[in-house]
């Protein structure tokens, strides 16, 4: 047993609390990384012609600012809380697969280091602006090696959010409380509920953006840098994933705005159901508005006028809910506790942000505003006014629960007047620079800029201040508060009914939900025993440790050797590991499956990231058609790529789709040799996939046709070599089943991970079955 308060406890635990806090640290340390990297360059704005930063140190700043602030601190300050209240909120024990829930915090924060890294390297970090926009970014234009580095931490990162996505969803509909219907969850749950569903979609097309210009990058291929892919390419791949993710930062804030002021208000929310249904709305427009992006671009005016009425229609469900949070407030009985007044405030910046948003669903006014000081205004209004300050209301709402202490109502009243007064002094002049350019780092005087830019940065400097003020208030609770009751905001929701702070099973028994909505803790087991909970690992640490020194191959190749030796190590450890039944973490017996009840826990998980697959490869072939249409020639079938070689390895796959569903008939009908031999032929089929391809690439490059051979070979190296990992990584869990088999761990009950992982390889198989005709017969 590790001591709870050792440092192994934090490296090596899995428990949804401490990885909760773990998200929570990690947040403020990049917000102030973040913090000071923009006071850095307001300081540089502040006068004309000023030389306090060189042009490349402002570019670093403002991009690597940008990205921290979006990416490494505000969504895992939200996800921060999700760890630690969803599975209260929801009654559950811990999250469905606690190690990958560690294993999501360690691989953000070693992206969010390499990311970093780039400082310390010859020419600098990240400094393409924030967006990252090629062809900028590829190495013609951007050579150094900062750049490859931050293409790797977000890489980090998207495998981090897609483990994210999956533990949450299934979470949320597998693991409730007894009689807690979707429409009960509070509000701050449905906000992360429509947050990774989200992120599901968004966030896997990125990832095979951020593929395509790492390959173009270090490989040499032109997805990024030819004029048939290029910056349109970019915009939509970028602007795909960029808008829904103003909703995936905004969303956790906004709907826990309304837990907080139903419990500050004493009454329940104003038309709950309308509420959600809006967020829902809100949520399905946003992955349709991404154009609105691209006005300047060039595209169609009929495209251009779709994404304006889009545009113009998702203020409607935003607007709904800000009017029921308005009208739960009229006529009742407000306490103004410091998480109320940072929740009124939200509200307040939030409706300013959207007004100021609408303007840009303009062309004619978007041509005027698109990269000025307007948009940089609008931005922050709605991302820091909105969704930083309402998640700033929902630290101080929960940090009792959290630390078990109360805070400074005073310290928290001055930390909210600091703020709004630096917030409003350095964002308010922005939108009066309608005609100052962004990524400027500098200016000459006689434009009337001077005034509204000193402003600003003595407002940035306020704003600052308001942080440590913050920071002491949560310090001086943890050694000093009052301590705080279980329920101190007589709140209704089921993380109020257990101990500040949660005990390590979280709750003394089985949370129940009667129909009309009492809450009871049933007893099950005495003082929690048996519930799990308790566990820990140290291989979620050491993979993602491994994948940050394979990264450093770009710095110092040999250290790739020891992350590489490190990673087998640990995924060799974790099999181990789960061969020996040493780790397991018990769900309860009790729970709300709908609208799954008929789908178990880790076949929904396997679902869930086989959506994040599609959208994977529906990235990447979207990109393959976009720069085939766009070419004006392109190599016919048979010309280059041969198409009975093609044939065969088609053919391979889909027996080995065979061999995998006899396997799995094998495994329910008990017959042990029958899976081993089932699982055997489907290794070796799979092998024989790999092998065949792999010579296929050697003659290509032999002929000539290598990764810098123009488009046709860029899209088919990637797209195929992508496909080709997602086999491989397929005969590693073969070969952990067939080590599971020949130990005959297997019975008729047990047998689900062979079905999980036919899903998983019939997919991959599917997959190929598109490639085929895509690169070899039109």
């Amino acid at each position: 047993m590790i001591p709870h308060n050792s440092v192994r406890r934090w490296l090596f635990t899995t428990n949804h609390k401490d990885v909760g806090i773990l998200y929570f640290l990690m947040s403020l340390y990049f917000l102030v990384a973040g913090g000071a990297l923009a006071l850095l360059f307001r300081i540089q704005l502040m006068y004309p012609n000023n030389n306090f930063l060189t042009a490349s140190s402002f570019n670093q700043a403002v991009t690597v600012h940008g990205i921290v602030m979006l990416l490494w601190f505000l969504s895992p300050l939200a996800f921060a809380l999700a760890n630690y209240v969803v599975p209260l909120q929801i009654g559950a024990r811990d999250l469905a697969f606690p190690r990958l829930n560690a294993m999501s915090f360690w691989l953000i924060l070693f992206g969010g280091l390499l990311a970093a890294l780039g400082f310390f390297t010859p020419g600098g970090a990240l400094d393409t602006g924030w967006t990252v926009y090629a062809p900028l970014s590829t190495s013609r234009f951007s050579p150094q090696v900062g750049v490859t580095l931050g293409g790797a931490g977000l890489l980090m990162l998207i495998a981090s959010v897609t483990l994210s996505t999956v533990n949450f969803l299934t979470t949320i509909f597998r693991m409730r409380a007894k009689g807690l219907s979707l429409m009960q969850l509070p509000m701050f749950t449905w906000g992360i509920l429509l947050t990774v569903f989200l992120m599901l979609f968004a966030f896997p097309p990125l990832a095979a953006g951020v593929l395509m210009l790492a390959a173009d990058r270090v490989l040499g291929t032109t997805y990024l840098s030819s004029p048939e892919g290029g910056a349109l390419l970019w915009d939509h791949i970028l602007w795909f994933f960029g808008h829904p993710e103003v909703y995936i930062l905004l969303f956790p804030g906004l709907l826990a705005l309304g837990d907080i002021l139903s419990t500050f208000s004493r009454r329940p929310l104003y038309g709950k159901k309308v509420i959600v249904a809006a967020a829902i709305a809100g949520s399905v427009l946003s992955i349709m508005v991404w154009g609105h992006h691209m006005f300047t671009t060039g595209i169609s005016p009929l495209w251009r006028k779709i994404m304006t009425v889009l545009t113009e229609t998702i203020s409607i469900p935003f607007g709904v809910i800000i009017l029921s949070y308005i009208l739960t407030l009229v006529g009742s009985a407000i306490r103004f506790r410091v998480p109320m007044l940072f929740a009124v405030t939200s509200i307040g910046l939030f409706i300013v942000g959207g007004i100021t948003g609408v303007f840009n669903s303009s062309v004619a006014l978007d041509l005027g505003l698109r990269g000025t000081y307007w948009v940089v205004g609008h931005f922050h209004f709605t991302l820091v006014g909105g969704a930083a300050t309402a998640l700033v209301a929902a630290v101080y709402y929960w940090w009792p629960k959290m630390s078990g202490r109360m805070y400074s109502e005073t310290l928290g009243r001055i930390h909210l007047i600091i703020y709004l007064v630096g917030f409003l002094l350095l964002f308010v002049p922005m939108h009066m620079l309608v005609d100052k350019p962004r990524r400027v780092f500098t200016y000459d005087a006689g434009f009337g800029w001077e005034l509204n830019n000193l402003l600003s940065t003595i407002g940035a400097f306020v704003f600052a201040a308001s942080w440590p003020v913050f920071f002491l208030n949560l310090f001086r609770s943890l050694r000093s508060g009052e301590r705080a009751p279980d329920n101190p905001w007589e709140s209704w929701s089921l993380e109020w009914m257990t101990t500040s702070p949660p005990p390590i099973h979280n709750f003394d028994g089985e949370p129940v939900v009667e129909p009309d909505g009492t809450i009871k803790v049933l007893p099950s087991f005495a003082n929690g025993g048996g519930a799990g909970g308790e566990h820990y690992s140290p291989w979620p640490l050491t993979i993602s440790l491994a994948t940050l020194l394979i990264f450093l191959i770009f710095v110092f190749p040999p250290i790739a050797f020891v992350g590489l030796a490190l990673l087998v190590a640990s995924i060799v450890g974790w099999a181990r590991d789960d061969l020996a039944g040493k780790f397991k973490a018990v769900e309860s017996a009790v729970q709300e499956h709908w609208p799954f009840k008929t789908i178990e826990r880790m076949k929904l998980g396997v679902w869930t990231f086989l959506y994040s697959e599609v959208m994977l490869f529906g990235g990447l072939i979207g990109s393959y058609v976009f720069v085939r249409l766009n070419s004006s020639y392109w190599p016919g079938p048979g010309t280059i790529h041969d198409i009975a070689t093609g044939a065969i390895n088609t053919f391979i796959l889909l027996t080995s789709s065979m061999t995998a569903v006899l396997a799995l008939a094998a495994a329910k009908a008990g017959r042990n040799d029958l899976l081993k031999a089932s699982l055997l032929a489907t290794f070796v089929l799979g092998l024989a996939f790999l092998v065949i391809k792999g010579m296929e690439w050697l003659h290509l490059f032999e002929e000539g046709f290598t990764f810098t051979s123009g488009l046709p070979a860029t899209t088919f190296y990637i797209t195929t070599g992508v496909h080709g990992a997602h086999v491989t990584a397929g005969l590693i869990v073969l070969a952990y089943l067939l080590v599971k088999a020949f130990k005959n761990l297997y019975t008729k009950d047990n047998h689900g991970s062979v079905e999980y992982f036919g899903l998983y390889w019939h997919f991959v198989d599917i997959v190929w079955v598109f490639l085929f005709p895509l690169f070899y017969l039109v």
